[in-house]
């Protein structure tokens, strides 16, 4: 019995010394600044801030700077010259460029193109219309005008527009509905991640290597990659009785439809006003190239809304298709694994794509 108890106790007793020096180093020498300032409606980045930011376990650790203005800007970003013309690009976390150094996002990229512009990259994870039409103004007001404006749009906006951000017309303010973001924080988990990184770290490390042997393995025996469904872009494919109707209520799919209608065409009218040329830009995950456009064409859906002289459509999906068609590989080269975000030679060839329209 004493030789069962002294095995025991050693082993919780080097249990607590590693979670203890992991604790430890965490909150010291492994701890990272964060630049995201949350408040109970409302989220945003710090002004002037320099830190580090991981999207999810399987994501690498990016380095993220500010500007005076709490926008997301790259160590070699041009400072910005009242003499220069400017453009605004606005988008969620596709647009922030998480899991990727800002110069090779697509946005660092559109800066980097257009050297004699300033240009100003609202996007931040979740931001859709509503937040994008409060920035816009916001911006205006402090007498900051662009040339340009490129919203980009995905279907995570539509949910976002029903579920998440109510914008006040009285007020001219934005915030989150009911308490969104604290509702559907996982405070447990935010704990580990904060105080145990080491251990996080490992568990991420196995965690993401396992899945891309996986995907290899695929990939070798069945040439194609598994693709990653969402519960945010399936209703373009799936029946609508088939939807998980925790996120599509009865009246989400339409109130978001009409919400994102209604804000993507103030912008519209304020760029009209002030003489600003808008463009919509839309992108595709990885499902909708594998999957299609069937049960709801999200092409079609921004074709109509951006119908008239104040909003100029790029629809990058068919450029995306054809990537497609031409590349066996194809979803693992443009997306990180498991994910619907674009990885660097995605965002490269969403750069790409959209270079070639504003140049036409």
């Amino acid at each position: 019995m004493k030789r069962i108890f002294f095995y025991f106790l050693s082993i919780f007793i080097f249990l607590f010394f590693i979670l203890t020096v992991d604790f430890l180093a965490s909150n010291t020498i492994l701890s990272y600044k964060n630049c995201f300032k949350y408040e109970e409606f409302y989220y945003e980045l710090k002004k002037n801030c320099e830190g580090k930011y991981r999207f999810k376990k399987s994501f690498p650790i990016v380095q993220t700077i500010t500007d005076e203005m709490g926008l997301r800007i790259g160590k070699k970003s041009f400072t910005k010259k009242e003499n220069k013309k400017n453009i605004f690009i606005f988008g969620d976390s596709f647009t922030y460029g998480v899991g990727i150094e800002f110069e090779k996002t697509y946005a660092g990229l559109i800066e980097k193109e257009f050297s004699d512009y300033n240009v100003y990259n609202f996007g931040v994870g979740s931001y859709s219309p509503s937040v994008h039409l409060y920035k816009l103004k916001k911006t205006l007001e402090k007498g900051i005008f662009p040339e340009k404006i490129l919203l980009f749009l995905d279907f995570t906006d539509l949910i976002d527009e029903a579920s998440r951000w109510q914008y006040n017309h009285q007020s001219g303010e934005v915030q989150l509905q009911s308490n969104y973001l604290y509702q559907n924080s996982k405070k447990k988990e935010k704990f580990v991640k904060r105080n145990f990184k080491i251990l996080n770290n490992i568990s991420s490390y196995v965690n993401f290597h396992i899945r891309t042997l996986r995907e290899k393995a695929n990939i070798k025996l069945f040439d194609q990659r598994k693709i990653k469904t969402s519960i945010q872009g399936s209703f373009t494919y799936k029946d609508s009785n088939t939807l998980d109707p925790r996120f599509w209520k009865d009246d989400y799919f339409s109130t978001g439809k009409q919400k994102l209608k209604r804000r993507i065409l103030q912008i519209a009218d304020i760029s009209k006003k002030n003489g600003i040329e808008f463009y919509l830009i839309i992108y595709p995950w990885a499902e909708t190239l594998e999957f299609g456009q069937d049960k709801f064409s999200w092409s079609n859906y921004a074709k109509k809304i951006c119908s008239n002289e104040n909003c100029r459509l790029i629809d990058t999906i068919p450029d995306f298709l054809l990537y497609k068609n031409q590349n066996l590989n194809w979803s693992t080269e443009l997306y990180f694994l498991n994910d619907e975000h674009f990885n660097e030679r995605g965002a490269n060839l969403l750069y790409t794509i959209v270079i070639k329209n504003l140049k036409k």
